[in-house]
């Protein structure tokens, strides 16, 4: 899978995007776990300051077709999806 980042995350990692590769059935939980260990400036102003979740004003567009809040960490990505990091404060 790859990760973009837009807007405020993607000025604080300095990147647009990156690979992920995670076990096969690794949750959003666990995707959002591997962004805060590779990008820590992330912590407590995306990701919760624990590494284990988006903060709420934060969301992942699963190949620009679905929404995943923070809440849904059960979902499942394919190996092969893109993950939009998205700022809901941001604007458009």
């Amino acid at each position: 899978m790859s990760i973009e980042f837009s807007a405020v995350s993607r000025v604080l990692t300095g990147v647009s995007e990156f690979p992920l590769s995670l076990k096969q059935g690794a949750s959003i939980a666990d995707v959002v776990s591997a962004i805060g260990k590779k990008f820590p400036q992330l912590l407590g102003q995306i990701i919760e300051k624990d590494g284990h979740a988006l903060i709420p004003t934060n969301i992942f567009s699963v190949n620009g077709q679905k929404i995943v809040h923070e809440s849904d960490t059960t979902f499942q990505p394919g190996d092969g999806d893109r993950l939009i990091l998205l700022s809901l404060l941001a604007g458009g």
